[in-house]
Parts: C-alpha cells; structure tokens; sequence
C-alpha cells in the first residue's frame, strides 16, 4: 500500500480537485518523514525539501504541522470513510450496516495507521494535534451513533439494548485498540479482524433470529 496515494477507480474529493498541487504533495510528503522521523523530529524545512517546495510556501499553504496533519484527517475522512458510510447508512438490512462498520474500522486502520499513530503519540505534547485527536474521535463517534440510533428505530437491536448503550458497544468494539492489539501485536490479517468485527457487532447489538 502507498500511502496517501490515490485509489484506482476512486474519484477524487471535490475539495481536492480545486485545490493547488502543492498542497497534497506537501502533505504527502510530511506523511513520509512523520513516519520516518516522528512528528517532533519532522520539521518544516524538511517537509518543504522533502516536497520540492520553499519553506514559505509550505507555511502558506498549512501554516503548522498540525493543519498538515488535520488536512491527512479530512482526506481519510472524505476518501475512504463517508462514502463507505454513506454506503452503509442506505442498507436496510442491518448485517449489511454492521458489515459496513466494520469496513469503515478496518479501512481507516490499514490504510491510516500512521496517521493514527501521529495523532495520538504526538498529541499528548501538542495542543494543537489533540485537538485533532479530539476532532478525530467526535467524528467517529457521530457515525456510530448515527447507525445505532437506525438500527434502534428499525426495531433491530436486541431486547434491553438502546442507541446509546449500542453505540459505546461499537465504540469499544470497532476502536482503534482492538486493532492494535488483533493485528499489530497478534499479527491477524485485515480480513480476519474485519470478519472477527462485523461478526462481533451482530452477536452484541442484533435480535436473535
């Protein structure tokens, strides 16, 4: 996997299409020396060398390391989670809408991890980057939210079970730990962990049959 490259038969955002070249190779380029020297070993003069643009110009287009890596969060968030979500959302078979949650989790694990990473280590020094992390998490939760309060309206979660105790499920479940500990440290495959996941979130949230 290249990171942050471009998804073939995926069309860009929109927002991407407008913007100037440099920003997206900027940031690339970042994304590549955070991993290799760690977000507080990465410096703009770096990144501007890394990217074939003047430092200034990197400021202009960013200003700080944390809008670069908030402008990597939009791009995962825009690219490869609302439209998986939005997929989702549409089902009215909720096995389907639980397969698609946990897509979503597997998706932004395997192809963001670094990201992840980034946010996390480097925000507990870096105000600015908690934010991020904060944003980051608001925006998870909202979506999970949103399906389990579906699933509730449509009469699909287990007796005892409502939207909110359903969404701290799939929260716990589809979190980002649960991803460390399946697959980085116990070295399971992507699909085993979105199997595992999505076979999880039926047993814990759906009526028996």
């Amino acid at each position: 996997m290249k990171s942050g490259g471009k998804t073939p038969g995926r069309a860009e955002p929109q927002r991407q299409k407008r913007e100037p070249p440099g920003r997206p190779a900027i940031a690339l380029a970042a994304r590549k020396l955070f991993v290799e020297r760690g977000y507080a070993g990465t410096t703009i003069e770096a990144i501007a060398q890394a990217s074939g643009y003047a430092a200034p110009t990197v400021y202009f287009h960013f200003g700080s390391k944390a809008a670069i890596v908030g402008y990597l969060i939009d791009e995962m968030e825009a690219g490869d989670i609302v439209p998986v979500f939005q997929k989702a959302m549409q089902q009215v078979n909720p096995l389907r809408m639980l397969e698609g949650t946990a897509r979503i989790a597997r998706i932004s694990c395997e192809k963001w991890w670094d990201v992840y990473q980034v946010v996390r280590s480097a925000g507990r020094a870096d105000a600015a980057l908690s934010k991020a992390s904060k944003k980051l998490d608001s925006g998870r939760l909202y979506g999970l939210r949103i399906c389990a309060e579906a699933l509730e309206r449509s009469g699909h979660l287990r007796t005892g079970l409502d939207a909110t105790r359903a969404t701290d499920i799939m929260w716990a479940l589809a979190s980002e730990d649960a991803y460390q500990r399946l697959v980085v440290e116990r070295g399971w495959t992507q699909d085993e962990f979105e199997a595992w996941l999505g076979n999880s979130l039926k047993r814990e949230l759906l009526r028996r049959r």
